[in-house]
């Protein structure tokens, strides 16, 4: 009793400066897509991470809830609160719809395939990753870090497979400078609205996809630029075991890695810009798609310039709690997107669960509206 007596002021301390940080950190992370990270990338790291500060500052809110605590529950739920707008795309409360019966309804998947690389099992005797686009069902497939359709590119791309998928997909597009691709059950053609000459620079490619019915669906396809870690510096998360290994992690992403962080931010930025240049370009009473590879998170600086005024967030509008589309390293994190305006209504999004890329595809049912 003597000891929980001598703790107990410490460890309430402990607890009020660990509240205090997150609940700082919470609020950071929810507005960090508010700050250019041209000037300053602390906030935008901090996005990354919003959906688990938010998680902590809940768990913060009931400890502190139980133990009659009342002034830093209620810091707590003020933090929640001011967080509320941003916390709707990263940590949403929706729920996915029925089709209503007043128009035609089409299934859309986006997926960074990774080259079509099996990465958890690589002795597998076919494709999964092709395997799964043929089982889907889908109307169309918008794929991301795959150049070609051969046997050079897609592994174990035997006659029989490539036959069933151009079967099930008839119609593809895509240039072979850049790695964004579009199969489709439907006529599609691309519309050469990129703004960027550098094919190995172009981060996005806009499709029409000719549905049955005279329905039009513009397709904006995205793969933003990266982080461009090694191997080793994505590892140096997964290897934090030790005070000793997290002095080592430090000192790596004090170099090389907090260079690479900061590049890749400033340069996703530059690619929502344009992009966005083009999205304002389009008639807003066309059916627009934007999906793809963000390589970065919902209320992130780039992921709001995309979105604008005008795009509606698949995800948040059908969901509920936040998602994990990237697997590996450690990097939990939603960089994969789906975005939508136009009369168009989303049904539901789902990640579908294979494994064969470090990504997972979003499966996204749409329907039209009259």
């Amino acid at each position: 009793m003597l000891a929980t007596k001598i703790l107990s002021p410490f460890f309430f301390l402990a607890m009020r400066i660990v509240s205090i940080l997150v609940y700082l950190a919470t609020i950071i992370a929810a507005f960090g897509g508010r700050v250019d990270p041209e000037y300053l990338t602390f906030p935008s790291l901090l996005c990354l991470a919003l959906p688990y500060f938010a998680i902590l500052s809940i768990v913060l809110i009931i400890f502190w809830a139980l133990c009659r605590k009342i002034i830093f529950c209620a810091l707590g739920i003020v933090t929640i609160v001011i967080c509320l707008t941003p916390l709707s795309d990263a940590f949403p409360l929706g729920s996915a719809r029925k089709p209503s019966g007043r128009g035609e309804t089409f299934k859309v998947i986006s997926w960074n395939v990774l080259h079509t690389q099996d990465i958890m099992q690589p002795d597998y005797p076919g494709n999964r990753a092709v395997e799964f686009m043929i089982e889907s069902g889908a109307d169309v497939v918008c794929l991301t870090e795959l150049r070609y359709f051969s046997e050079h590119e897609i592994k174990n791309f035997t006659p029989s497979l490539r036959d069933s998928l151009f079967s099930a997909y008839p119609y593809k597009a895509g240039l072979n400078s850049t790695d964004i691709k579009v199969l489709s059950k439907f006529p599609v053609e691309r519309m050469d609205k990129m703004k960027l000459d550098n094919g190995s620079d172009c981060r996005y490619d806009l499709f029409k996809i000719n549905f049955p019915n005279d329905k039009i669906l513009v397709v904006a396809m995205v793969h933003l630029f990266s982080f461009g870690l090694s191997e080793e510096e994505r590892n140096v998360v997964t290897e934090i075991n030790s005070v000793e290994t997290a002095k080592t992690s430090m000192k790596e992403f004090k170099g090389s890695i907090r260079q690479k962080l900061r590049h890749g931010f400033r340069q996703r930025a530059e690619n929502a810009t344009a992009l966005r240049s083009v999205l304002d370009d389009i008639p807003a009473d066309i059916p627009l798609i934007v999906c793809g590879d963000f390589n970065d998170v919902p209320a992130s600086w780039s992921y709001n310039i995309i979105r604008g005024d005008d795009l509606r967030d698949a995800y948040a509008e059908t969901n509920f709690g936040p998602a994990i589309t990237y697997n590996l390293h450690a990097f939990y994190f939603h960089i994969d997107q789906m975005l939508y305006r136009g009369p168009l209504e989303a049904l539901d999004l789902t990640v579908g669960k294979i494994n064969s890329s470090d990504h997972y595809p979003l499966i996204g049912e749409f329907q039209f509206q009259q």
